[in-house]
């Protein structure tokens, strides 16, 4: 990608909330902790700004037929949500899920280079509250390190293609800013105040295909103090959308897959700018943080404790054939809504049943 592309990126992601139309909505701010949210939405316009991962998206879709959802989940769940627009020469989705220790996304967008900043997008994360204790270090200040794995590939063609995907976290509800703990990997530099991972691309004045893999690793640094809870916020989006609006109406299309973004474990915990171990770390879920965290390969399990029976099952027959997702008597996340669709019908039976009693979850 080169510099000029890079630089309409920056100025697009940069183009933040004050240029973005107020609407309440789900943020890192107000889902659930321990918990979190996915977004997913698709519409033939938008302002042509942005935010950052974890923010509201919602407010950046100008067209009143856009297709937007979203999903909270508490403790240790998920989410999932999907989102369609098609009109005569355009046509974006997203989807994603989003749990606690990993997301998965995905974004694309057809569209013509004089349509209005059309997009495809996916927003979403997780929020764990800590409580981190030393003996030596009650009430001192501490710096947590841990890293994200983020994996994906993104596309574009014509003249106005464009695809990012974007990682950033928060500590109570702020964004992490620099630290010389904290480490953007190998993404694309986009400014040295604040803590990210970011990877895009554009087809500034090229017609033909550009595409890029993503593969990399994001080291955050969490400031904190011994003994005291804080919560810690690590967020998401991917997007496919346009660069620029203009030109003379060609073709263009843009695509975003982040196939894995998982919690990589905790790097380091810091005392007076020093490695030290012998930490107690407490978190709301009871999650190995330490570790890493890989995405619920058994949906079926809705309980998510490693086994397909007798318990899954009660869970997914008090919630069998609700028709949305967002019905008060759903459980937190939606767990049953297996296949993702916002109901839970005959088709979540099916993958229910060919796993029940699968002893140990793969």
């Amino acid at each position: 990608m080169n510099t000029r592309s890079t630089v309409l990126l920056v100025a697009s992601l940069f183009s933040a909330a004050a240029a973005t139309p107020g609407r309440a909505a789900l943020t890192k701010s107000n889902s659930p902790a321990p918990g979190g949210f996915v977004q997913a939405c698709a519409g033939p316009s938008t302002c042509g700004c942005g935010g950052w991962a974890g923010d509201d998206w919602f407010g950046i879709y100008t067209n009143a037929l856009a297709d937007k959802h979203e999903l909270a989940f508490s403790g240790n769940s998920s989410a999932s949500r999907s989102a369609s627009y098609s009109s005569a020469n355009l046509s974006n989705s997203a989807s994603g899920t989003a749990g606690m220790g990993y997301i998965q996304m995905e974004a694309s967008d057809v569209f013509l280079s004089t349509d209005s900043f059309s997009m495809g997008l996916s927003n979403g994360g997780w929020n764990e509250l800590f409580t981190i204790s030393h003996p030596a270090h009650t009430g001192q200040a501490g710096i947590l390190q841990f890293t994200v794995n983020v994996i994906g590939r993104l596309d574009a063609t014509g003249i106005t293609g464009s695809a990012v995907i974007t990682t950033t976290a928060y500590k109570d509800g702020a964004q992490l800013m620099s630290s010389p703990y904290a480490n953007p990997g190998n993404s694309d530099l986009i400014g040295t105040d604040r803590q990210y991972g970011n990877w895009g691309i554009a087809t500034f004045g090229n017609p033909n295909a550009d595409g890029k893999n993503v593969n990399g690793v994001v080291t955050y640094a969490v400031p904190f103090t011994f003994g005291t809870q804080f919560k810690l916020g690590v967020y998401a989006t991917c997007r496919a959308g346009q660069r620029s609006s203009g030109g003379f109406g060609t073709p263009c299309s843009s695509h975003a897959t982040l196939s894995q973004f998982n919690w990589g474990g905790i790097s380091n915990i810091y005392a007076n700018g020093t490695p030290v171990g012998g930490s107690t770390i407490l978190s709301g879920t009871g999650i190995n943080w330490g570790a890493p965290v890989q995405p619920n390969s058994c949906p079926a399990d809705i309980n998510n404790d490693g086994f397909v029976d007798d318990t899954d099952f009660v869970l997914f027959a008090a919630a069998y054939n609700l028709l949305d997702c967002a019905d008060p008597a759903m459980p937190a996340g939606c767990p049953s809504d297996i296949n993702g669709d916002s109901v839970v019908d005959d088709a979540d039976f099916v993958v229910f049943v060919s796993a029940y009693n699968e002893l140990v979850c793969p």
